[in-house]
C-alpha cells in the first residue's frame, strides 16, 4: 500500500508529513489549485513570539492532533492524575502505530475527541487509518489548557507551532524511541 503513494505538496498534522496516495482510474480529477484548508503555507504562518520558552499554549496543535507520549512517560502522566498507568490508559490513551524500518511500532497517544467531546475511538484500543485522518481536540485540552501540561507528551513539549515540520520532533522519530526502547528491554 506505501508503495502506491506519490508525493505531492505537504499536508500536516503536527509534525508530521502525509501524501496524497496516486489516484484511481475512477476518481475525480484533483483540483490542484483549490484552497484547502489543510496545506499550510509556513511563509504565512507569524512568528513564534519566544521559540526558547516552547509551547505558548494557544491551543492550535492541541485542537489538531494530539502528540505522542516517549516511553516511560505514560507513568508520569498518570501520576499527576493519581492513577495507575493501566487505569489511565484505559481511559485517556489509543495506541497508535507507524512503520520503522519496515516494521510496525505502536505508541501510546491522547485519544481525540469528536464533536460531541467523546472519544472518536475507545479508549486503549488501535487507531486505524481513518482515526489518523481525522482531526480532533485532545482529550487533555481543558479551558484552553492542557490539563497534564506538567507531564506533557515529548512530542507536545518540543513541538513548536511556527517551526517547518522538519525542525519539530516526527511520529517516526518518536516511534524510533519506542522501538530502541524494546530492543534494550
Amino acid at each position: 500500500m506505501l508503495r502506491t503513494i506519490m508525493k505531492k505538496r505537504p499536508f500536516h498534522i503536527l509534525s508530521e508529513e502525509t501524501v496524497r496516495r496516486t489516484p484511481d482510474p475512477g476518481d475525480p480529477p484533483i483540483d490542484e489549485a483549490a484552497e484547502n484548508p489543510y496545506w499550510t503555507d509556513w511563509e504565512e504562518i507569524p512568528p513564534h513570539p519566544a521559540p526558547e520558552k516552547g509551547c505558548i499554549r494557544r491551543g492550535l496543535c492541541c485542537k489538531s492532533s494530539p502528540g505522542w507520549f516517549a516511553p516511560g512517560e505514560v507513568e508520569g502522566a498518570a501520576a499527576l492524575k493519581g492513577m495507575t498507568p493501566d487505569d489511565f490508559v484505559r481511559r485517556y490513551l489509543v495506541v497508535d502505530s507507524i512503520l520503522v524500518d519496515d516494521e510496525p511500532v505502536h505508541v501510546f497517544a491522547p485519544v481525540k475527541l469528536g464533536r460531541d467531546k467523546k472519544p472518536a475511538i475507545t479508549p486503549a484500543t488501535r487507531a486505524d487509518a481513518l482515526y489518523r485522518a481525522l482531526r480532533g481536540v485532545c482529550v487533555f485540552f481543558k479551558n484552553d489548557g492542557c490539563s497534564i501540561y506538567e507531564a506533557r507528551p515529548l512530542e507536545c513539549r518540543e513541538y513548536i507551532c511556527t517551526n517547518k515540520p522538519a525542525d519539530n520532533p516526527s511520529h517516526e522519530d518518536i516511534a524510533r524511541l519506542w522501538k530502541d526502547a524494546a530492543e534494550a528491554g
